[in-house]
C-alpha cells in the first residue's frame, strides 16, 4: 500500500482509477490500497455500514484542473473529452470486477481446502468480506473522480463532498445481478447456504447499487465476476453520460475584471472637492440666497 503522508488515501485512489483502464498493475494496486484502508477502519464499518468511509472518501476527491484536462487531450472538443473519459472509467469498472471475482474464488477454495469456516459467515466480515468492501470503496471513488472531472470540463464549481457523495449514490437503471447469477446452475466452492448468508451479510452494509455488482462475485465468483463486469461497465457509463448530459446543458458564466479606475484604498481623482473627497465637479450643494431685509 502507498504510504505517502502527503497524499489523503481517497485522492490516492482515485488517482489510481483515473490511470488504471485496463492496465492489470495499475488495478491491483488500487485494490490492494482500497483493501489497506477497509482493513484499517473494519470495525466502523462492520458496525455502521460503509457510508460513512465513502463520505470520508468523497471529501479527498481532486477533481481535475480544466489546464489538465486539456493538455491530456488536445485539441480535442468537449464531447469527445468526456466520450474518452467515461470510456476510461468504464473499462477500470469492468476490469476491477473481474479481478476481484478471481481473488474471491480464490479466496473461497482456500476455505474450503482448509476446512476453514466460510470467511464471510457469522459476525465477522472475514476476508471475502474485506475484498467485497474494498471493491464497494474503489467502485465509489472511480465514479466521483469521473463525476469531478466532468464537472471541471463542463466549467462548473466543484461539488460539495455531500453533494458528490449523493451524486454518485444516486440509482442508475441497471439489469442482471444477482437474478442472473442466481437463474444458473453452478457449482460452488462454498455451500450454497453459506454463500447467501455472507452475501445476506454484506447486502446490509453496503449501498443497494453497489450491492448488484458485489453479490454476484460472492454467490458464484467465476460466472458472478463476468456478470459483475458487465454490470459495473454499464452503470459507470450511464452514471457519467447522464452526469455529462446534465453539465453539457448548463450555463456558463465567465466573469472578467479590468483594471480597477481607483485602486483599491486609494483616492479618487482630484479637482472635486479641496478636500479631496467632495463631490464632483457641478454636484455640489447650492447656495442659498442671503434673506431679504
Amino acid at each position: 500500500m502507498n504510504d505517502d503522508p502527503k497524499q489523503a488515501w481517497g485522492e490516492r485512489l482515485a488517482a489510481e482509477s483515473a490511470a488504471a483502464g485496463s492496465d492489470e498493475p495499475t488495478l491491483r494496486r488500487l485494490l490492494g490500497d482500497a483493501v489497506g484502508v477497509v482493513k484499517g477502519r473494519l470495525g466502523e464499518v462492520s458496525k455502521g455500514g460503509i457510508r460513512p468511509l465513502l463520505d470520508e472518501a468523497a471529501a479527498q476527491v481532486r477533481p481535475a484542473t480544466l489546464q489538465e484536462l486539456r493538455a491530456r487531450y488536445p485539441d480535442l472538443p468537449d464531447d469527445e473529452v468526456a466520450r474518452r473519459l467515461i470510456d476510461r472509467a468504464s473499462k477500470t469498472a469492468a476490469g476491477l470486477a473481474l479481478l476481484v471475482g478471481g481473488v474471491v474464488a480464490a479466496q473461497q477454495a482456500m476455505a474450503v481446502a482448509s476446512s476453514a469456516a466460510p470467511p464471510v459467515a457469522g459476525t465477522a466480515i472475514g476476508s471475502i468480506g474485506v475484498t467485497a468492501l474494498a471493491e464497494v470503496l474503489a467502485l465509489f471513488v472511480l465514479e466521483a473522480k469521473l463525476r469531478a472531472d466532468l464537472g471541471a470540463l463542463a466549467g462548473q464549481p466543484v461539488l460539495s463532498p455531500r453533494e458528490l457523495a449523493a451524486n454518485v449514490l444516486g440509482d442508475v437503471q441497471a439489469a442482471g445481478g444477482w437474478r442472473a447469477v442466481r437463474t444458473r446452475s453452478t457449482r460452488l466452492a462454498l455451500p450454497n447456504a453459506a454463500a447467501r448468508r455472507a452475501a445476506a451479510r454484506l447486502a446490509a452494509i453496503i449501498p443497494a447499487r453497489f450491492a448488484r455488482i458485489v453479490i454476484p462475485e460472492i454467490v458464484a465468483p467465476l460466472i458472478g465476476s463476468a456478470v459483475a463486469a458487465r454490470l459495473a461497465s454499464r452503470q459507470v457509463r450511464a452514471g457519467g453520460e447522464q452526469h455529462w448530459g446534465r453539465l453539457r446543458t448548463a450555463p456558463r458564466t465567465t466573469a472578467e475584471w479590468g483594471p480597477p479606475i481607483t485602486p483599491n484604498g486609494g483616492r479618487p481623482p482630484t479637482g472635486w472637492h479641496p478636500s479631496g473627497w467632495g463631490p464632483p465637479p457641478g454636484d455640489e450643494p447650492r447656495q442659498l440666497p442671503p434673506p431679504e431685509r
